[in-house]
């Protein structure tokens, strides 16, 4: 916020994953940073982001959400309405999740029946992604050659992959970045689809893939997992 405020920069904070939180720690908003520091701060150029897609609706074929402008010039605001107003908006079952993200049902206001269910659903999805993401955790710190950190939110873990010299040059020689080939043979031999670290900006001379928690049934997402494990066996067997 400091570095942002004396440079004239202008804040874009996406919160998409703010209710995706696996550990202790709280989700806590530029916007109530920006206000609790006070002046000169709480003046900050900010403009921050909600979704459907990525939040614990978890759905990521629902388009829909919403942004916030804190502190943005009226001219400015003006454009931007501009231009959302020549483009397609969000189809109506997007428009409806969204509504439901913003304005879920209420004890006092919606059916006893409407809000239990609500309530249940929210709590099936939350525990299922934690669940998954411990699982995620667990199974890929006991795969040879891969290392992850603990997830706390969101819906992906990021391991490094510790390839050997002769997966480097087996890669290079086939015009891939070493990461990018793993992520290919993995899918082909198990129909995993992750995505290759090098795209990331990841440190140079290090090897990374990204995988999510998303499958729905966890006992489906421990058998991809194995197949997962069984395919690195082989991997590294192949380039040892």
């Amino acid at each position: 916020m400091k570095f942002c405020h004396v440079n004239k920069l202008v804040i874009l904070a996406d919160e998409v994953y703010q209710k995706n939180i696996y550990g202790p720690k709280p989700f806590i908003s530029f916007k109530k940073v920006m206000h609790d520091m006070g002046a000169p701060y709480d003046k900050q150029e900010l403009i921050s982001y909600h979704s459907t897609s990525k939040g614990l609706m978890g759905e990521c074929g629902l388009r829909g959400g919403y942004m916030e402008l804190e502190n943005i010039d009226p001219y400015v605001q003006g454009q931007i309405l501009k231009l959302r107003t020549i483009c397609l908006c969000s189809n109506t079952v997007g428009q409806l999740m969204t509504e439901v993200m913003v304005n879920p049902p209420k004890e006092g206001v919606n059916s006893p029946e409407v809000v239990a269910l609500y309530k249940k659903e929210q709590e099936m999805i939350l525990g299922g992604l934690i669940k998954r993401s411990k699982l995620l955790t667990q199974k890929l710190n006991t795969i040879p050659g891969i290392k992850t950190n603990e997830l706390e939110g969101a819906m992906y873990s990021f391991p490094r992959i510790f390839l050997k010299e002769s997966a480097i040059k087996a890669a290079k020689a086939k015009g891939l970045a070493p990461d990018a080939m793993y992520c290919v043979e993995a899918l082909e031999e198990t129909g995993l689809v992750l995505v290759a670290g090098s795209g990331f900006k990841q440190r140079e001379d290090t090897y990374h893939f990204r995988i999510t928690n998303l499958l729905y049934n966890t006992s489906d997402f421990d058998t991809a997992l194995d197949a997962f494990k069984e395919f690195n066996a082989k991997f590294f067997k192949k380039y040892p």
